[in-house]
């Protein structure tokens, strides 16, 4: 009988999540537990926006999986990991060798909103994080936890971003300590603070954990998504998309980029390929016992300028002449500065690029000109909305939250 072992994901419905369940799933007969409460589609049509590719129901990814594939390795439970009881019953129940923590708010733009958009991203990222922590702590002491951060932890600190502990001295004497991290926004506070407490328990209770610096995420496709029943969600408007995303879009309905500031903005970027297959790498290549691992995972570094000329070169080929228009930025941040990021874990076990940018650039071009009529139709969401020197009222007219999600909120403020 074949060794098969247990991961649960924890935001398994997300843009990310998604694709990692059915990677994972396709390879062999590892069991593969899916978590979510859809939060994510709740909160995207919250701004009055939502996918540009659409995504089917749970029911009916988990269908079309097992007709492509023949199994029924993925198991879908539908749970709020804010409830600390859910959580537990969870983890307690299938046991994991591996738990894959996705399952946080995970726009900076919509943590700045206002006063309640920042604490449901603090008060749910932080009590996601701590919840999974001691339901693990409980019950799998030996599992591996893969928690996902952010490279935006680290904010522009202008020297070498270090891959784990930073080397300092101070009047003679060294010491190792934690790489300094100042968030670009409420959410990336979140991300810190779930650092602090995941390095804590390491600290206090030994357990295995990889925290994993994650750069900017581009793309929709992955070899598991073979039609549109498999799609993972694409979101490309100014509070939800990410800048290649967004790209791509904008030079499809506006024929025009949208540089923020100067637009030397720098950051590490990978393709949603890379990010599944590094995932799957640090999954399959766990901490040692005990160990608190810190891992950048980036493949390619450029300032926004350098990706909306690759954006505009790859138009051309689609017959789509893009220019740029510089507005005001509407973040609080370095408009140019030194990046320079270590990352020498993931090469070291085994991780080589899959497709360049500009393959999945293509392939970006082809989905957006495929579902043109949905973006017409969320064309005004492309100008940015929200800007980081406004998130100061209690609510902002338009941004609604979802009342069973606005509702958490108010019951944790009481």
């Amino acid at each position: 009988m074949l060794n098969t072992s247990t991961t649960i994901i924890f935001g398994a419905d997300g843009y990310i999540g998604w694709p990692l369940a059915l990677h994972l799933g396709s390879r062999d007969n590892d069991k593969i537990v899916l978590v979510d409460n859809l939060s994510t589609r709740k909160l995207v049509k919250s701004v009055k926006s939502d996918t540009l590719i659409p995504i089917k129901s749970m029911k009916e990814r988990l269908s079309e999986y097992s007709r492509q594939t023949g199994k029924k390795n993925l198991t879908y439970v539908e749970a709020d990991a804010q409830d600390p009881k859910t959580v537990d019953r969870i983890i307690a129940k299938y046991k994991p060798d591996d738990i894959v923590h996705l399952a946080q708010q995970r726009s900076a733009p919509f943590s700045m909103v206002d006063q309640e958009h920042i604490l449901y991203t603090e008060l749910n990222n932080v009590a996601t994080n701590l919840n999974i922590l001691f339901s693990m702590i409980r019950h799998v002491p030996k599992a591996h936890l893969l928690k996902m951060g952010s490279m935006g932890e680290y904010g522009t600190p202008g020297v070498e971003i270090t891959e784990g502990d930073l080397e300092i001295t101070r009047k003679g004497k060294k010491a190792k300590v934690m790489f300094p991290r100042m968030g670009g926004s409420w959410y990336h506070l979140s991300k810190i603070f779930d650092t602090y407490n995941v390095a804590v328990a390491n600290r206090f209770y030994n357990i295995s954990a990889t925290d994993i610096m994650q750069g900017v995420v581009y793309g929709n496709r992955v070899d598991e998504i073979t039609n549109d029943a498999l799609a993972t969600r694409f979101d490309f408007d100014s509070i939800w998309g990410t800048v290649i995303n967004k790209y791509v879009v904008q030079a499809v309905l506006l024929n025009k980029l949208l540089i923020y500031g100067k637009g030397k903005q720098t950051r590490g970027f990978l393709s949603l390929y890379d990010s599944i297959n590094c995932l799957t790498l640090l999954r399959d290549n766990p901490a040692d016992a005990g160990q608190y691992r810190v891992v950048n995972q980036i493949d390619e570094i450029y300032d926004t300028l350098q990706l909306a000329e690759k954006v505009r070169k790859i138009a051309v080929e689609y017959g789509i002449e893009a220019d740029m228009e510089n507005v005001e930025n509407p973040r609080v941040e370095s408009e140019q500065h030194d990046y320079q990021v270590e990352h020498k874990i993931l090469p070291s076990l085994g991780f080589r690029k899959e497709k360049s940018m500009e393959t999945v650039l293509r392939e970006i071009f082809e989905d957006v000109l495929k579902n043109k009529k949905r973006a017409v139709a969320m064309k005004k969401l492309i100008y940015p909305t929200v800007y980081w020197r406004t998130a100061t009222s209690m609510q902002v007219k338009d941004f609604a939250m979802p009342r069973d999600l606005m509702n958490t909120v108010k019951e944790r403020k009481k």
